[in-house]
């Protein structure tokens, strides 16, 4: 089926209280690939096939690795907390 007479939308809006994220297919490259947008960042990513295959046969360590990126890597745990007060009203 040509992509003039495909039946499907555009995109996907996938979404649950921790994220939301759009996905189509972009077929402006050499071979189409998986386009996967974050909502409340506008960040993206292509996702060849081999790619998501390789999503396939990762175990549960590895797709724990995944969740460990951005606001949610250990090492910038403390960035996101807020500043301890200071000035006059500050504890002792």
């Amino acid at each position: 089926m040509s992509p003039a007479t495909r039946q499907t939308p555009e995109f996907f809006l996938l979404s649950n209280e921790f994220a939301a994220v759009r996905v189509s297919v972009d077929e402006r490259g050499n071979s189409p690939r998986l386009l996967v947008e974050d909502v409340e960042t506008n960040a993206s990513v292509l996702l060849s096939p081999i790619e998501l295959a390789s999503f396939c046969l990762a175990d549960p360590d590895d797709r724990l690795d995944w969740l460990r990126v951005g606001q949610y890597r250990e090492g910038r745990a403390n960035r996101w907390r807020p500043a301890p007060p200071t000035g006059l009203g500050a504890a002792r």
